[in-house]
């Protein structure tokens, strides 16, 4: 537990870093790299995962897997830690000056979420926490409050880049929204993850979303006594379904 502790400091400075970088060099890192179909690639995502990666390993020793550059699939089904790292969530929103946006960055071991970082550096909000170490805010500790059923609730969603916005997902999109009090959908999966963590949500959801935009959120999920619900999909790579939160509100398998 110790170790665990101590990574779990590890990640936070890092984050911290990664986040002073995208603030600092804001106008600079917006230099759009590629842009393929719905999906934006800055600057920021590529420097600030260059920081992570360095801070991490020098640090700890551990692989990595990140979105820029990916990393071993393999490590999903060994018994081993390493870190996922989502160097900047939210890239269109901090493309366009939306200030949702976030560093995220997970501890896993194989298909275990171990422990999260989410660092909102728009908001100065740092999410962490961990399996057996509880939830902290910007290092105070507290417990989320959810709601207790759907109709009170409020889910965080969205359309990934890699879905088709077919009738039958928009469909699907409404049957799902329309059993909540409320739906939102913020342009960051890692933010909508802490704020369901945090209790200021009750539950995530999407489809074809990756494992280093929701690894951190859903350990912090996990850390506050809530649950999730994954399913890897064919492709993309580390691409999954993911139903995170209350329980008692996902729908049946």
């Amino acid at each position: 537990m110790d170790k665990l502790r101590e990574y779990l400091e590890v990640a936070v400075e890092v984050a911290g870093q990664a986040g002073r970088l995208l603030c600092e060099a804001r106008a600079e890192l917006r230099r759009v790299r590629s842009a393929i179909g719905r999906d934006v690639k800055l600057q920021a995502d590529v420097d600030s995962e260059k920081l992570i990666r360095a801070e991490l390993g020098s640090r700890t020793g551990l692989p990595v897997i990140g979105e820029e550059e990916g990393g071993d699939p393999d490590l999903l089904k060994r018994d081993e830690l390493f870190w996922v790292v989502d160097p900047l969530d939210g890239t269109y929103n901090f493309l366009r000056g939306v200030p949702i946006c976030c560093v995220s960055i997970a501890l896993m071991r194989g298909e275990d979420f171990v422990l999260g970082v989410i660092h909102d550096f728009n908001l100065g909000e740092t999410f962490s926490g961990g399996e057996g170490l509880g939830l902290f805010l910007n290092g105070e500790a507290f417990v989320p409050h959810w709601e207790d059923r759907a109709s009170k609730g409020t889910l965080q969603t969205g359309l990934t880049t890699s879905q088709d916005y077919s009738e039958a997902t928009l469909h699907e999109f409404y049957d799902q929204a329309q059993r909540f009090k409320k739906t939102r959908a913020i342009g960051s999966a890692a933010i909508a993850l802490a704020w369901v963590a945090a209790g200021r949500c009750d539950v995530y959801h999407e489809t074809g979303i990756r494992l280093w935009d929701i690894a951190a959120g859903i350990a912090l999920i996990k850390a506050g006594g809530g649950g999730a619900r994954l399913r890897m999909l064919p492709e993309p790579s580390f691409a999954y379904d993911v139903w995170a939160g209350v329980e008692g509100m996902f729908p049946a398998p």
